[in-house]
């Protein structure tokens, strides 16, 4: 008997070219943001960090709502549509912002449902294809390596207002795919559990075990926030350039890259717990290294480390929820994508205070220290509980349950 899927095997690689678009074009928007800001837009760097914390904030809001309402089928796309214009307009609205407050108007209301896109299409992905979920994340942290420096050369060789339209074009291609594959994929319909599996996961949900482990995953994302934000930080306080640093940022992007891609492969050898206890200790390494680097080439050297635990906690983070919420991806994802921001927003804070009131260094050694416990306490005391024999076997009872649905 022929499956009703089969004429849709690829579908998971329109999932990833609309990825990596959006990464793509919000990696641009990041990297000139705080440039509009500081120099087009006159503000201070306390009002551009305002500006961010604010933006980010509004974004998770918008994203925490419409991950809620997004697991009904027919809602996916019409959601994924509308986040797409509210981009066209937006990155259009910019052109006209001449203010302040107009682009912060712009980022808190169009720009905040356009966020609601990565976690999505990640949810989408995950429902077509879970196994594909990995290598869809990857294409993501590829198109964070593509779209600061094709951004940085549009600014360049014509104008910052160039661009806004470069973006807005991005997300009418975003928009038009889209609508293409509402059109001609069908409903993207959960198979991955059944009613009692969905039943098992809700009181696993009740019974606290989701706090614990997002609590546990954003404690490990704000120490790799922290990290990105000092890093650049720590090259300059030891004599190296702005080439320095996108060194070390390359080297971490080429470990981490391959390492999410495998995250699944990962994560049925050796486990969630393992891989997020290895993790952690390999940042406390990572943040040891980095605070007694004698030189700008040492914290280049060490950043094999940072690439390596980036890698293993952002590959496998977004697996680990969506096994512990199968029949509700859309939410899973958006829990993933807030705790991302949130962590961020953490760590600026958190990260700044720290470099103001001690020193640039200081942001290493509280880290290496919390990263340390954070490794001993998983280990003593196990929050997590039998998390490693919970996701494999979910993992594979819903592989079994797809492959049966395909039949």
């Amino acid at each position: 008997m022929t499956s009703p899927i089969s004429p849709l095997k690829n579908r998971w690689a329109a999932v990833a070219l609309c990825v990596a678009i959006n990464a793509c074009v919000t990696s641009a928007m990041a990297a000139f943001t705080p440039i509009l800001l500081t120099v087009y837009l006159n503000a201070s760097y306390f009002a551009a960090s305002l500006f961010m914390i604010v933006a980010t904030l509004a974004a998770s809001a918008a994203i925490h709502v419409l991950g809620k309402v997004g697991d009904v089928p027919q809602r996916r796309y019409p959601i994924l549509i509308v986040s797409a214009l509210c981009g066209v307009a937006g990155a259009l609205a910019l052109t006209l912002a001449t203010s302040y407050s107009s682009a912060l108007l712009v980022f808190v209301t169009l720009f905040a449902v356009a966020g609601s896109l990565f976690p999505q299409l990640m949810a989408l992905a995950f429902v077509y294809d879970r196994k594909s979920a990995p290598i869809i994340r990857a294409v993501a942290s590829c198109g964070w390596v593509v779209g600061p420096p094709v951004g940085g050369l549009i600014v360049t060789l014509q104008s910052p207002t160039a661009i806004f339209y470069a973006i807005a074009a991005a997300y009418g291609l975003l928009l038009f795919a889209l609508s293409l594959m509402a059109l001609l994929l069908p409903n993207a319909e959960g198979r991955s559990t059944n009613v009692e599996a969905s039943a098992a996961a809700s009181h696993e949900v009740r019974q606290g075990s989701l706090s614990t482990l997002i609590l546990v995953l954003a404690t490990v994302h704000f120490l790799i926030a922290i990290c990105a934000l000092g890093v650049p930080w720590r090259i300059v306080e030891l004599g190296g350039t702005q080439s320095d640093v996108g060194v070390a940022f390359a080297i971490a992007a080429a470990v981490e890259i391959p390492i999410i891609a495998c995250a699944g492969f990962l994560r049925r050898r050796v486990g969630p717990a393992q891989m997020i206890v290895a993790a952690c200790f390999t940042l406390a390494l990572y943040f040891l290294a980095a605070s007694l680097a004698p030189g700008p080439i040492g914290m280049i050297v060490v950043s094999f480390f940072n690439g390596a635990a980036t890698g293993t906690m952002m590959g496998l983070s977004l697996i680990v929820i969506q096994d512990r919420l199968p029949d509700r991806p859309g939410y899973a994802s958006s829990i993933y994508s807030n705790m991302l921001r949130l962590s961020y927003v953490a760590a600026l804070l958190a990260g700044g205070g720290i470099a103001q009131t001690i020193s640039v260094a200081a942001i290493f050694w509280v880290a290496a220290a919390t990263a340390l416990c954070l490794c001993l306490g998983l280990i003593v005391w196990r929050p997590l509980g039998p998390i490693g024999s919970l996701s494999s076997s979910r993992a594979k009872r819903g592989d079994r349950e797809i492959k049966a649905s395909a039949d």
